[in-house]
């Protein structure tokens, strides 16, 4: 005999989440209802996509949201519906519309300190070009490789990131070397043949994020980075490989928006679980 068990209430991490499930019921009008458990932002990516969903009012159960439309599921919804249920949609800064990352940059394991945590995939690849392969080109091109054919087949499988007419990189926190990031950010205008506008920053050498707290991030970063061009009514994507607590992918928005972009979208290799 199967025993049903109910899930327990979803609970929203403030840092990311993913979309945990969901479902479609048809009714007699030839609309659907779609059920979701998740977090808002997630949730605002597929009301932009569609804006001919309205929100129900939600019976006590295990779903968050529950949106109507008088039509079929849409194709381009179930492809949003896939990624948004294998990425981490972020809180990000209020200059960006909304940043995904692939994964979690390191997983728990109860019972063991957080400096201990295993890298995830995705994370194992960051840390192995970024760090591990900085100085041996050859290897940290491997793993650059492997790393982009999952960014670009998140990118491919989004219909919002994959309208993207321009492309940014995060400047790194030295502007005589081409970082780790920049080199993604690349490798995604050529894969999706759009451009990639510079993004000049004020200070040719700043410490490295991951030495700063927050508040310091933000601190140094303000008003740090601009843009030349015009991307007047341009829809921005911008590319990262570690999202930490989001100043230096949002203070290359603020230049974005300044420049006149019209939407700005993020996408990052890994979040980290420590802001």
């Amino acid at each position: 005999m199967s025993v049903h068990v109910t899930p327990p209430p979803f609970r929203s991490d403030s840092r990311a989440n993913r979309l945990e499930s969901w479902t479609t019921t048809h009714d007699s009008s030839a609309g659907h209802s779609l059920s979701l458990r998740t977090a808002d932002a997630v949730v605002a990516q597929l009301l932009e996509l569609a804006p001919d969903y309205s929100l129900r009012q939600l019976p006590p159960n295990i779903w968050t949201h529950v949106l109507w439309s008088p039509g079929a599921l849409r194709p381009d919804v179930a492809e949003l519906l896939a990624v948004l249920g294998t990425t981490l949609t972020l809180s990000c800064p209020v200059t960006l519309d909304f940043v995904l990352a692939l994964d979690w940059y390191k997983q728990p394991v109860e019972g063991v300190s957080a400096t201990s945590w295993p890298n995830t995939e995705i994370g194992e690849l960051v840390h192995l070009g970024k760090y591990r392969y900085k100085a041996e080109g050859d290897r940290q091109t491997k793993v650059g490789l492997l790393l982009m054919r999952k960014m670009s087949a998140v990118i491919r499988g989004h219909p919002l990131l994959r309208k993207a007419d321009i492309v940014l990189d995060v400047p790194g926190h030295d502007i005589e070397r081409v970082s780790f990031g920049s080199r993604m950010a690349a490798t995604v205008a050529r894969d999706f043949e759009i451009p990639r506008i510079r993004v000049n920053a004020r200070d040719k050498f700043r410490a490295e994020a991951k030495s700063m707290d927050p508040s310091e991030r933000a601190r140094v970063l303000a008003g740090q980075f601009g843009i030349a061009d015009d991307l007047q009514g341009q829809t921005v994507l911008i590319v990262d490989d570690v999202f930490h607590s989001g100043a230096g992918m949002g203070e290359t928005a603020r230049a974005a928006r300044d420049a006149g972009a019209n939407r700005v979208l993020g996408i990052c290799a890994v979040r980290t679980r420590r802001r």
